[in-house]
């Protein structure tokens, strides 16, 4: 019986995942949502779940600049390792960006400073556009932010 409830709660937990794409949320957020909907779900197992998938590559996890533990689930690990990352400091997006720019400033550090750069660890913070007052602030429909800058 424990078996099937067990199960039951990671299916539960899974669609949660799908369902929030890539926004980020907090451990008691899942909690908070699933009781909302009348699953009964345990803060420790939640918990466990989530670092069983962020150790998997399925979700990402991070810590917002207010010091909360974020996740964020992942629809392709491999992807999301080889791009950057920028969080907003205000609303806690986290916001992918494959950029050639940033691919210059790691080999730049590289070839340089003898310093490689590891893109899955680093985190630009700063102003998304929608905090920032900017009228688009649509990322993509994946959460990827694209561009072709030029040095």
């Amino acid at each position: 019986m424990r078996g099937e409830y067990s199960t039951r709660q990671k299916r539960e937990l899974l669609k949660f995942l799908q369902e929030r794409g890539m926004r980020h949320f907090s451990v008691d957020d899942v909690v908070f949502e699933m009781q909302d909907r009348g699953e009964k779900v345990g803060r420790s197992t939640v918990y466990r779940y989530l670092e069983q998938l962020a150790a998997q590559g399925s979700v990402r996890k991070y810590q917002s600049t207010q010091g909360v533990t974020q996740y964020q689930h992942v629809e392709d690990a491999a992807r999301c390792g080889g791009h950057f990352h920028m969080m907003c400091s205000r609303c806690g997006d986290l916001l992918h960006v494959d950029c050639k720019l940033m691919d210059t400033l790691s080999n730049h550090l590289m070839a340089e400073h003898g310093f490689m750069l590891d893109p899955r660890e680093t985190i630009l913070v700063g102003l998304c556009e929608r905090c920032n007052g900017g009228e688009a602030a649509d990322h993509g429909a994946d959460g990827v932010e694209v561009c072709d800058h030029r040095l």
